[in-house]
């Protein structure tokens, strides 16, 4: 996630980034993980996108 946020998004400084354990890999299912970005935590919401793993991950809010 932290390669999507500074390759995709041109983010800098992305720290920590804190996802919930066990969550369901089911095509269309979301989550939302936590990111340090200049030490500020941030929301980043991840969608899953196939049965195979796949995901989105969406900006920082």
């Amino acid at each position: 996630m932290k390669k999507v946020l500074t390759e995709t998004y041109q983010i800098r400084d992305v720290g920590e980034v804190l996802c919930p354990s066990n969550q369901t890999v089911k095509d269309g299912s979301t989550f939302s993980c936590t990111v340090q970005v200049g030490g500020e935590g941030k929301t980043v919401t991840i969608t899953v996108t196939g049965e195979d793993g796949r995901y989105e991950v969406g900006a920082p809010g």
